[in-house]
């Protein structure tokens, strides 16, 4: 097995010369993204490091290069540079860690940074190919690679792959599967996917400027015509001012008084008639008569019970008896939310397998993730030896009491422990 290694890993040596003849004659930058994470042995990462630090220096002769590594986050390494020693201090640095794998979060930071170099560029992938927790797509990676004129080189690291992901990556960019390393060879995935990359058309030429129409100079009126003007400007600012006066005395003018032959009385302008001389008129018709207003009729008897309000609708409900029932709210990304009652007396168990309780078709989650265990009133999270771990409100935990209100973060599902009250019948 250790003289099948060795020469595997000198074959992926030998490689890295022919790779920078392919692309030397393109002279595009190169972002190269390994994964950090711990789903890659130690003895097979650090192959893979002492690979890529025997490629920099033919790969940084022929154009700059930058570094990326990704775990819990992506983080550049070593920025773009032709110098071989920085880019070799970097890989030399790269350690496992983490929990999770933002591999198309990494992807995306990469084009953006080959994006802003203005001409097109390859982006050497080393992966296992499972992400976890990116907050971008496969498909917003991919898309975002071609606008900028980006090609992807794959090639698969670790003992589990997901070829699917990583071929589709490829595809997807224009770019080629280079197969596993160490022992992968990268030339003419490398060469194909160089001679695809899209040159960017060059920059619209300027407008031409439209020429200026020359307008003919008017001949100035003599001194007399301007006189003309200058005195009927002045005679129509005096009439409008004549006009607005006019208007003003009219409005602030009072009405003529009115009064009655009688008596005297002075009308309002609302009055059509003495209200005085009115009020003597129908005083003499009707002599000591005033007006009286008639007598209600007398009210039944009723008995008062009748009188009382019944019961509201809402006084009612109020009276039915409540209980509060354990629930799991599901939310993934790209679908709604899920509800799951859970029984209030025996234990729940969650994960991809069938023997489950609650059973979720998940790729990031164990077969038998984790379980809720009520005991006494309370409920508690236990988890069971998952491969990703089970968070709860972001606390890595194996046993902890788990409240209303609670989040659990598994791989890319969350789920919201609540009691909600239900009506008794």
């Amino acid at each position: 097995m250790a003289i099948t290694r060795r020469r595997a890993l000198s074959v992926f040596l030998a490689a890295p010369l022919a790779i920078i003849f392919s692309v030397s004659a393109l002279g595009a930058p190169t972002a190269v993204l390994v994964d950090t994470s711990r789903s890659v042995s130690k003895g097979r990462f650090e192959e893979a490091k002492k690979a890529l630090s025997d490629m920099m220096p033919a790969l940084a002769a022929q154009g700059p290069v930058c570094l990326y590594a990704f775990n819990d986050a992506p983080v550049k390494v070593a920025d773009f540079t032709t110098d071989a020693a920085e880019l070799q201090a970097g890989i030399a640095r790269l350690e496992q860690g983490g929990n999770f794998t933002l591999l198309y979060d990494c992807v995306f930071y990469a084009v953006k940074a080959l994006a802003e170099k203005k001409e097109p560029g390859v982006i050497l992938l080393v992966t296992d190919g499972k992400d976890e927790n990116s907050a971008v797509t496969l498909e917003d990676a991919s898309s975002r690679a071609l606008e900028a004129h980006v090609g992807i080189v794959t090639a698969g690291l670790g003992a589990s792959l997901d070829l699917k992901t990583l071929r589709r990556l490829a595809t997807l960019t224009g770019g080629r599967y280079a197969g596993e390393l160490p022992g992968a060879d990268l030339r003419q995935p490398f060469a194909e996917t160089a001679a695809a990359l899209v040159p960017f058309p060059p920059p619209p030429a300027p407008p031409k400027p439209e020429p200026v129409p020359v307008q003919a100079v008017q001949p100035k009126p003599p001194a007399n015509h301007l006189t003309a003007i200058l005195f009927m400007i002045l005679g129509v600012l005096v009439l409008g001012l004549a006009v607005l006066a006019a208007i003003i005395l009219r409005r602030t003018r009072r009405p003529e008084e009115r009064a009655c032959e009688e008596c005297g009385h002075v009308f309002n302008m609302w009055e059509t008639e003495c209200p005085v001389c009115l009020a003597k008129k129908l005083a003499i018709t009707n002599p000591g008569v005033s007006p009286q207003t008639p007598a209600a009729p007398p009210l039944p008897d009723i008995d008062p019970t009748l009188m009382k309000k019944a019961p509201s609708s809402e006084m009612l409900d109020h009276t039915m008896v409540l209980d509060e029932v354990p629930v799991l709210v599901l939310k993934r990304a790209g679908g709604p939310p899920r509800m799951f009652q859970l029984p209030p007396n025996q234990p729940v168990s969650v994960g991809r397998d069938k023997v489950n309780t609650i059973q979720v078709a998940d790729q990031t989650l164990s077969g038998q993730h984790f379980r809720i265990i009520p005991k006494e009133g309370a409920y508690y999270l236990a988890d069971l030896q998952s491969t990703n771990g089970t968070f709860l409100n972001g606390e890595r935990v194996t046993l902890k009491e788990l409240k209303p209100g609670g989040v659990i973060h598994v791989g890319q599902c969350e789920f919201t422990f609540r009691l909600e009250q239900k009506r008794l019948n």
